[in-house]
């Protein structure tokens, strides 16, 4: 009987043994088997709080789209420059140096990129869509301006101008050279041009031509063309007028109000904080970006009529332009001033180019009163006016 219970002991023990050295020996996990089917979903959670109601659509597009708005604007626009300019669009729209600001197609290129890269066929001249473009969002009115981000001064690098809304203003109202561009030589030059038809009768008599300078008619037999050739001297005392559109080019507003478009720099207009925007769109201008007084009235800047200030000023401006037409730096026709090929002493040369920053910004010193001052008062010294 004890055999039988040992035998039986022995036999559980071996088997507990093998089962034990099986176990140990098992190999890796197999792979996960697929997922099973999802169970019931359980039961629907309570109802949240609202939210804030946001700003009804047509709330918001009626600020700008009601019956009569888009009519008036349209009516505003067409009284405008930029609606009439048709002489500066089929002079400049085309030319791709050019076209950024002088046609539609050319500043939406322009806003795209940043270049205009090739030459524009057919030209058009600026429209609604020109500045605006679709509302970039509908919580409030935001007029969709083509572009608004701070302006660096083309003339006058690192001069940064953030001033909201005028921003997509002073891409192109803004000068596109500085003195520097024409008074530029550190050795003494000699530049030749020939002019022929008119150009004979208003530089045959000049005497802007330097030091050295020399004028010579040559004449031939019809059917030859007469020829006035024009040597100008410049040493490095003078400066050289070299273009007949020489200047800061046509539109220098955001350089005056920055008080940096004369020779001299100056300082900045913070009474006109509002910009462009304030005077030349304010509500009694609108779309027609016509200054108005009202505009300022607003302000409660000026309280009384600054017309006999401005009269004042521009009769003075126009002073110094007859002084440097009798230099010969600059001739008028056709109720404007145009520059002439001229080498003028560099006193002369820096009042003729304070002139022409004060004429082709037009505002009769209401962009920068202080600095424009300067700059006229500058002038009128060099030319011995007063």
């Amino acid at each position: 009987m004890k055999t039988h219970r040992f035998l039986k002991f022995l036999t559980w023990t071996l088997c507990a043994i093998a089962f034990a050295f099986v176990a140990g020996c098992e190999g890796p996990e197999g792979p996960q088997g697929p997922q099973g089917p999802a169970g019931p979903a359980g039961p629907q959670g309570e109802k949240g709080d609202d939210g804030t109601p946001g700003v009804a659509g047509n709330v918001t597009c009626l600020e700008c789209h009601d019956a009569d708005n888009p009519q008036a604007k349209a009516e505003e626009f067409s009284r405008s420059a930029h609606s009439a300019g048709a002489i500066a669009v089929d002079y400049a729209g085309g030319r791709s140096y050019c076209a950024e600001c002088h046609s539609h197609e050319g500043f939406l290129e322009f806003a795209r990129t940043g270049d205009v890269a090739a030459d524009i066929a057919n030209p058009s001249a600026w429209e609604c869509k020109t500045c605006h473009n679709i509302h970039t969002t509908f919580e409030q009115t935001d007029y969709a301006l083509r572009l608004d981000d701070a302006v660096d001064l083309i003339a006058k690098p690192g001069t940064i101008i953030d001033e909201g809304n005028n921003n997509l203003c002073l891409n192109c109202h803004q000068a596109r050279r500085a003195v520097t561009y024409y008074d530029k030589y550190t050795e003494p030059q000699t530049f030749v041009r020939k002019f022929t038809g008119d150009d004979i009768a208003l530089y045959e008599n000049t005497t802007a031509i330097g030091p050295s300078g020399t004028i010579e008619l040559k004449t031939y037999p019809a059917p030859a063309v007469d020829t006035l050739e024009v040597t100008f001297d410049v040493p490095t005392s003078y400066a050289y007028i070299s273009s007949t559109h020489a200047g800061p080019h046509s539109g220098p507003q955001g350089n005056v109000w920055q008080g940096v478009g004369g020779v001299a720099d100056g300082s900045a207009y913070d009474a006109h904080s509002g910009g462009c925007v304030q005077c030349h769109m304010g509500p009694a201008s609108g779309h027609s970006f016509m200054p108005k007084e009202d505009n300022c009235m607003v302000t409660n800047c000026h309280q009384s009529s600054k017309e006999d200030d401005l009269e004042a000023f521009a009769a003075r401006v126009m002073a110094v332009g007859e002084k440097l037409e009798e230099l010969h730096a600059i001739h008028y026709s056709d109720g404007a001033y145009h520059p002439m090929y001229a080498s003028l002493p560099r006193e002369e040369f820096n009042a003729w180019w304070d002139f022409m920053v004060l004429l082709e910004d037009r505002s009769n010193g209401a962009h920068n009163p202080a600095y424009m001052e300067t700059l006229l008062g500058g002038a009128e010294s060099a030319l011995g006016i007063n």
